[in-house]
């Protein structure tokens, strides 16, 4: 059983929704699904020099208590960092599981 003490990460959750536009489009806006405490893992970093880009990547695994909405394509606001949400894995206990990656600009 994991101490609730670790979660100490504050993290908001934004889900993805699709909006028509004028022209027979759409385009992806982000409404909030509330905040949660978080326990973060990093999983991996590494550097990102493709086309000479600056900085480094990051995978983070996110324990949080059991919800059973959140989805892979959702994001996780961390402070200025945005993380997104690749996987979740619920194997139906108290807590899940989010694999994250952080989105670099």
């Amino acid at each position: 059983m994991d101490a609730i003490g670790a979660m100490r990460a504050r993290l908001r959750l934004r889900k993805p929704t699709r909006v028509a536009d004028e022209i027979g489009g759409g385009a992806t806006s982000w409404s909030d699904a509330g905040e949660i405490w978080a326990e973060l893992t990093v999983l991996s970093a590494e550097a990102n020099t493709a086309f000479d880009a600056g900085g480094a990547q990051a995978r983070f695994n996110v324990r949080i208590n059991r919800r059973d909405d959140i989805r892979a394509g959702w994001r996780a606001l961390w402070g200025a960092r945005t993380l997104r949400i690749l996987a979740v894995r619920n194997e139906g206990g108290a807590r899940i599981d989010l694999v994250a990656e952080e989105e670099v600009l």
